[in-house]
């Protein structure tokens, strides 16, 4: 098979839409599929991924010029390539505004797939208050969605608002969980990891990967640390990551004079966790009442929790949506509730038995079911079907 791909994704910045990125192209490229990948150049790495050949297009993101740049370019390159080559299938991650992946599907008729990442229709999502752009946006997007041969979407209750939304049969939206790449290096272990982070042994941690957004409930986290305090002393919170509202939650921090507790490691490169994961008692999966209407209970960071054997806590709102093999391995409270997550967090500080075995429930589901090369087939087998139908 032969995919024309898509994506603007700042791939020197190590999060989960670079990993999501370069996991999709490597598991295309396990799958013995070849790939044509149009995507911003990176300036602090080395694309090398076996099937995949790169065009590169210029970063210039943020700006309305560099907007209207990437886009020009892109058609460009979507037009020369589609020119020169027969292709099974056009996947882009999805870009707002971005109708040439949509034309150059139609001129070429090549079956055309989105891996929807975000829904910019929804204002009380994103803030915007111009309303002649979100009737942009949303125009364009429903002649993407009502384009489209297949929609790739990482979340249950947001497939469900896409077809309920944009009136699509349901056959058209397939939900698929993020994958993982699980490294050939094992953590390191709890005594050198509390040593690199210079963690007390009889310390407690919480870890948090990912973004530091209004979608991810730390203020409740941050709520439950405090009620903990006094019955947990050696409590700590390990945050990975960062994000528009990380100065926020050190302002929090620092009125509930928790500054000491919190461990802010920045972005990590995702081959380097391996180096402080075993630190990690208990991973934190919490959102709030937006967020998990949206993203859903299950998001990006789950499955590098479970490859690294870490628990997981995580919201029950929508859980009924996923499969009970994982489920059932997720320490779950309500969202939003900081006495909640408090007792959960104490709970399980005293019962590391249960700690080990949903770790290990959690892993068996990620490294059966979600590893990158799993994930990809599971793509490349719904664009293959409906070849074969079409």
């Amino acid at each position: 098979m032969r995919i024309l791909y898509f994506s603007f994704v700042e791939l020197d910045v190590h999060n989960a839409c670079q990993v999501h990125t370069l996991g999709i192209l490597s598991g295309f490229g396990e799958n013995e599929c070849k790939v044509d990948a149009v995507v911003p150049r990176p300036k602090q790495i080395h694309l090398d991924i076996p099937g995949v050949n790169f065009f590169y297009i210029w970063p210039w993101r943020f700006s309305p010029l560099g907007k209207l740049w990437v886009k020009l370019i892109g058609a460009i390159y979507f037009l020369v390539l589609g020119l020169l080559n027969k292709y099974d299938a056009i996947y882009v991650r999805e870009l707002e505004l971005n109708p040439f992946p949509r034309l150059c599907s139609k001129i070429f008729r090549i079956p055309y797939y989105i891996e929807v990442n975000g829904l910019y229709t929804l204002e009380k999502k994103n803030g915007c208050t111009n309303q002649n752009y979100l009737r942009i946006i949303k125009g364009h997007q429903q002649l993407d969605f009502r384009c489209a041969e297949g929609l790739i979407v990482t979340s249950f209750p947001r497939s469900q608002w896409i077809i309920e939304h944009y009136n699509l049969d349901s056959d058209k939206v397939h939900t698929i969980l993020n994958g993982v790449k699980v490294g050939k290096k094992r953590k390191l272990s709890r005594d050198i990891s509390l040593k690199r982070l210079n963690l007390p042994e009889d310390s407690f941690n919480l870890g948090f990967l990912g973004s530091v957004w209004k979608d991810y409930d730390l203020i409740s986290i941050i709520k439950a640390i405090s009620l903990c305090k006094t019955q947990l002393p050696n409590l700590y919170l390990i945050i990975i990551g960062g994000g528009p509202d990380m100065q926020y939650i050190k302002q929090m921090v620092k009125s509930e004079g928790l500054s000491s507790k919190i461990v802010d490691l920045g972005f990590i490169r995702p081959d380097a966790l391996f180096k402080v994961m075993g630190a990690i008692d208990i991973a934190l999966m919490n959102l709030t009442s937006i967020g998990l209407e949206d993203l859903g209970p299950i998001t990006t960071r789950f499955a590098t929790y479970a490859a690294f054997q870490i628990p997981v806590i995580a919201n029950s709102l929508h859980l009924e949506y996923y499969p009970k093999e994982l489920t059932k391995g997720l320490f779950t409270v309500p969202h939003e509730e900081p006495q909640a997550m408090a007792d959960m967090i104490l709970w399980l500080y005293n019962h590391a038995e249960e700690r080990k075995n949903n770790a290990m429930i959690l892993y068996d589901y990620v490294t059966k079911n979600l590893t990158w090369d799993v994930v990809s087939k599971e793509i490349l087998d719904i664009i293959d079907h409906d070849n074969i139908l079409n």
